[in-house]
């Protein structure tokens, strides 16, 4: 196919595709409303179809099940926090203050009651096997961290911080509070010195609180 017919061919497609992204987006934004609006009960094709404006042939079109939809719902969550914590991480000048910015940035999606809600009805969802291999990105990001501070044993360095830090978080979720700063500075305390036993307490000590991601609605000004 040479270049004229493949331009061609591309802008026959893009508002295909455009319409197939705006409809996806619909779906998914839909999925949250009614996921938290019947949680725990699991959510209804029929009333996320409904919510979306759309059909369920339309919803069958990019979705073979309810719980591939579940799943890509939180997988785009979970890919925002990802890039909003690697942008906070990449400001730190040390892999431990790296670190303590994960943590800090993890913590800080409970700090917002709506997301919240949002997260308890999405994650009871979830099966346990699923919700780890979501959380795959999340760890590895912390991972990559642990290795550049030398630790000796990165990978089970990384699989407490994380079961510890992820274990809180959930804690929170369950009960729809939120940590406390001295809970989080404790927090990060307590993993930073189980990393490395010699970190200095300027380290520890954190200069600023993240914040949650939070993807803006229409209404929001």
């Amino acid at each position: 196919m040479n270049s004229r017919v493949a331009a061609a061919v591309e802008r026959a497609l893009d508002p295909r595709q455009r319409e197939a992204t705006q409809e996806v987006e619909r779906i998914l934004e839909a999925a949250l409303v009614v996921i938290e609006r019947v949680a725990p009960d699991p959510p209804r094709v029929t009333d996320i179809v409904a919510e979306a404006g759309t059909s369920n042939a339309a919803f069958y079109r990019y979705f073979p099940s309810k719980d591939d939809l579940i799943l890509a719902v939180i997988e785009r969550g979970v890919g925002m926090v990802v890039s909003y914590l690697e942008h906070e991480m990449a400001k730190e000048p040390t892999p431990l203050t790296a670190v303590a910015r994960w943590i800090e940035g993890a913590l800080a999606q409970v700090s917002d009651a709506h997301l919240t809600r949002m997260s308890r009805a999405s994650l009871s969802q979830l099966t346990v096997l699923k919700d780890i291999e979501i959380a795959v990105p999340l760890r590895q990001l912390l991972l990559q961290q642990i290795v550049a501070v030398g630790c000796t044993d990165p990978e089970h360095a990384a699989d407490a911080v994380f079961a510890t830090v992820m274990g809180t978080l959930r804690r929170h979720v369950a009960t729809v509070t939120q940590p406390s700063p001295g809970e989080v500075e404790y927090l990060v305390s307590f993993c930073l010195k189980a990393i490395d036993p010699q970190v200095p307490a300027s380290t520890v000590a954190r200069r600023r609180r993240a914040r949650p991601v939070r993807k803006r609605r229409k209404t929001d000004p």
